[in-house]
Order: structure tokens, then C-alpha cells, then sequence
């Protein structure tokens, strides 16, 4: 009986320190593992990023100033209302016209809206105003609004001819664009 109490004390023994200490401990060993593997992984595709980035960065670097420049004004990242009624009225100040009656609506879901495809990346506002000249400057006028970097839409455009000479009153509606 004696030899046979040994093996088994040691046989309980044995099953509690297995059970009791290396199982889960060896459980907690698969996990960190686990974890490792996915720290490592991830450190992986933080690495590919970072290539990605530096030759993205690389490439935007390659561009001149004066190109980025132009991006901007093409479709800028922010509103500028008082900016772009410079600049219309730059134009137009080129014909001897000015804008007068500025109006300005932001994006309200209007029917011509219904027209335009929402990617939610931009964003755009309708600018109205007036401006006084001859049907020939003001046709320079629109080609010069047309050609200008600034993305525009024109709306509407009405006419009146109740001024004295050969002198119109213009109002125009531009739908322009700006990035969100």
C-alpha cells in the first residue's frame, strides 16, 4: 500500500500544479502572444504607412508654390466671402464695372440643388450681385469669370436696359465651391 500511496500523492500533486499553475499560466502565455502578434502587425502596416506617407509627402513636395497656389484659389478649404467679392469685383473693375447689391445664400437645398451631386467633401454658397455696363464689356466680364481659377456656376442672369446710353444693369447668381 505504501507503494502505491507515493505514486498517487505525487500523481494529485502533479495535477494540481498543472492545473492550478502552468494551464493558466500557459493560457496567459497564448494570449500575450496573441497580443504580440497583433502589436506586430500593426507595427507592420504603421511602417507601410509611414512609407506611403514619405512618398506622398515626396510627390506634394515636387509641386511649386505657385501650383499649390492655385489649387487653393481653385477650390480653397475654407469661405472667404469678402475674398471672392474682391475678386469678382477685380474683374469687373478691369470692364470699368462694380459689384453693387451683393447678396449672399449659403447651400439651402434649393431645386437647382436637386441637379448637383453631394459628395459631402465640398461645400458651395450662391453669390448675386450687379453690375452696370455694355453688353460687350459685360460679355468680357462673364469670359473672364469664366476663365478665372475660381470654380463658379452661373446661375441665373438678368438684364435691365431702363439706364440712360448703351449702358445695361446685369444681376448675376454664381454657385461657388469651397472644400469641407
Amino acid at each position: 500500500m505504501g507503494k502505491l500511496l507515493v505514486p498517487l500523492i505525487a500523481l494529485a500533486v502533479s495535477a494540481g500544479v498543472f492545473f492550478g499553475y502552468i494551464d493558466p499560466t500557459y493560457e496567459k502565455v497564448k494570449a500575450t502572444k496573441a497580443v504580440d502578434i497583433q502589436f506586430n502587425q500593426a507595427l507592420s502596416k504603421s511602417r507601410e504607412l509611414q512609407e506611403i506617407r514619405d512618398t506622398l509627402l515626396s510627390r506634394f513636395n515636387t509641386f511649386s508654390q505657385a501650383d499649390l497656389d492655385r489649387l487653393v484659389k481653385m477650390l480653397p478649404d475654407n469661405i472667404d466671402n469678402v475674398r471672392l467679392i474682391l475678386d469678382i469685383d477685380g474683374i469687373a473693375s478691369k470692364y470699368n464695372m462694380r459689384t453693387r447689391n451683393v447678396q449672399i445664400a449659403t447651400n439651402t437645398g434649393d431645386s437647382a440643388d436637386a441637379i448637383r451631386i453631394d459628395t459631402g467633401a465640398t461645400d458651395s454658397v450662391v453669390l448675386s450681385f450687379s453690375v452696370a455696363g455694355s453688353y460687350e464689356d459685360f460679355i468680357e466680364f462673364l469670359k473672364d469669370l469664366e476663365s478665372s481659377l475660381r470654380i463658379v456656376d452661373v446661375l441665373s442672369l438678368k438684364f435691365d436696359s431702363t439706364k440712360p446710353g448703351d449702358l445695361y444693369e446685369f444681376g448675376v447668381s454664381i454657385r461657388t465651391y469651397w472644400l469641407k
